[in-house]
């Protein structure tokens, strides 16, 4: 499809700040920022452009490039960003913010496969091993704990989560009560877990979906590392079970048979209880998240995203921590 006159423009200049150019294509799958496939006469390589979500600033995406050029040192197959000529990873243009990355190969895992299940597991075990021994860069701008979902809101002009709930019920009463509740439930099954003791390390919080790509058994890149920050280990294999394992106990056993196996140091027990009520904090993120989205920008179809975790993915959210609480534990357990 041909891009808008305007767009193509925006494109150009913010190419420019690299002094490159190429017939760009858009790429789907971003779920807020946009993304651009590069094709430069003469390179058989593309390059793919990025231009963040307006929510995004420039401290919180260097804390991004930071981790990037930290594991791209560890010779993991991540994508960092280009440095234009003066050094700079970020282009600023009146259309937004801007990042310039190569290419890199290979196909998503088959989604049903408990082989690349595993190999997913393992891979994040490994990953977490490196991601703890890197600088401290702190907490990243904007983002917070899994059990602070506060601080994932303030950027959309939110005080708190009560506060978006308060703009939401004008809205919809029902479902707003609804999510509360959820909420309430997941705060309170977090705090009896114990898990505000639990350490924090930068995690990758992306480890899912086709962001893990291979070439037959070769990983071959990782994409995406949009919402690295600093979390307990288990918030980050919690998401990964949400989004690739669902509520079958046969997948989340496979993932977490390959996570289990190289994790350092080993997956305790009192971590494994808290992955259940993890996965139902990794949703309530995927639901307050576009919702605080939705309403700062107006964007109905991400506020409609939140309303399907209302009204489906909760329940069967709250359902699988019942299902895989066992296989949780028997994974510590191996």
């Amino acid at each position: 499809m041909s891009l808008a006159p305007a767009l193509r423009a925006e494109i150009v200049e913010a190419l420019s700040r690299w002094e490159l150019a190429g017939e760009a294509e858009r790429l789907g799958g971003g779920a807020a920022n946009e993304h651009w496939r590069i094709a430069v006469e003469g390179e058989e390589r593309p390059w793919v452009l990025r231009r963040y979500h307006p929510r995004h600033d420039a401290t919180d995406i260097a804390y991004e490039h930071r981790v990037l050029a930290y594991l791209e040192a560890r010779d993991w197959p991540v994508a960092p960003p280009i440095a234009d000529a003066r050094g700079r990873t970020l282009a600023e243009t009146d259309a937004g913010l801007w990042a310039l990355f190569r290419w890199r190969g290979g196909e998503p895992a088959p989604p049903e496969s408990p082989l690349y299940l595993q190999r997913k597991g393992a891979l994040l075990a490994l990953l977490h091993s490196d991601l703890a021994e890197a600088p401290d860069f702190g907490q990243r701008p904007g983002f917070g704990r899994a059990d602070d979902l506060d601080a994932f809101v303030r950027a959309d002009g939110h005080e708190s989560v009560e506060a978006l709930l308060d703009w939401y019920a004008g809205r919809d009463e029902a479902r707003a009560t609804a999510l509360a509740d959820a909420l309430t439930r997941n705060r309170e099954a977090l705090a009896t877990g114990g898990f505000a003791e639990l350490p924090d390390q930068l995690i990758y919080y992306e480890c899912l979906g086709g962001n893990v790509r291979f070439r037959e058994d070769t990983v071959t890149a990782l994409f995406d590392f949009d919402l690295t920050h600093r979390d307990a280990r288990v918030a980050d294999i919690a998401r990964s079970l949400a989004v690739d394992c669902g509520v079958s106990a046969k997948r989340a056993g496979a993932w977490l048979a390959g996570y289990a196996n190289l994790a350092q140091p080993r997956l305790n027990e009192d971590e494994a209880a808290l992955i259940a009520p993890l996965i139902t904090a990794a949703e309530l993120w995927n639901t307050v998240l576009p919702l605080s989205i939705g309403s700062r920008w107006g964007n109905e179809s991400q506020i409609r995203a939140a309303e399907t975790s209302i009204d489906r993915r909760l329940a069967l959210s709250e359902e699988a921590e019942r299902v895989l609480a066992a296989v949780a534990l028997q994974a510590a357990r191996s």
